[in-house]
């Protein structure tokens, strides 16, 4: 995945998506520390009370992150009727690729060959951005959830909320790996055969 981040994400966005970021956290901090000074949100106790602003302002600033795009255009741009138009993981490989995308590999046929290797680079793409943004997302979730325990106030619900987009990763990560396995097996097919 991370050979193939560079396609997908744009190194000046991506910085750009950070300093917003680490904006938006410094600002947390200071603000979470004048509410905590205020009100005494954070719990009883100095270091309680540093470890939930810490995490929470993590949180703000993993979600600022995740939130900020950073995508490399598509180039060629899809379109449809002229506008612009972004893959849908759903619609990007056609039924004769999603069956070489099952738990089982299954050997690519040289007919479809072609079709695997253009649809594994569109999935590919697209599972890698997916990751990309889901990622801090749920690590900014994540934070915010510890953060909440920290300070004594965590309901189950959200953090059972955030577990269960937690879970979903490595199902992503899995049909990335299926993808790759897929895109292998098609360059390792023969060519179909040409008719005259």
């Amino acid at each position: 995945m991370h050979r193939h981040a560079g396609d997908v994400f744009d190194r000046a966005r991506v910085r750009r998506a950070a300093g917003i970021a680490g904006a938006a956290t410094v600002v947390s901090v200071v603000a979470l520390s004048a509410l905590e000074a205020r009100f005494g949100w954070a719990g009883t106790g100095l270091v309680r009370s540093v470890v939930a602003i810490a995490f929470l302002a993590l949180g703000v600033g993993l979600l600022v992150f995740g939130c900020v795009p950073t995508r490399r255009p598509l180039d060629p741009a899809a379109t449809i009727n002229g506008r612009p138009v972004r893959v849908d993981l759903r619609f990007a490989a056609r039924p004769t690729t999603k069956r070489y995308l099952r738990r089982r590999a299954v050997p690519v046929a040289p007919e479809d060959r072609d079709a695997v290797l253009a649809d594994t680079m569109l999935l590919r793409r697209g599972l890698i951005a997916l990751i990309g943004r889901a990622g801090p997302l749920l690590g900014g979730g994540v934070a915010a959830a510890v953060a909440c325990v920290v300070a004594g106030w965590a309901q189950w619900f959200p953090l059972l909320w955030v577990a269960g987009y937690a879970l979903s990763l490595p199902g992503y990560l899995a049909d990335l790996g299926r993808t790759e396995r897929a895109r292998r097996a098609a360059l390792d097919a023969p060519e179909p055969a040409t008719t005259d």
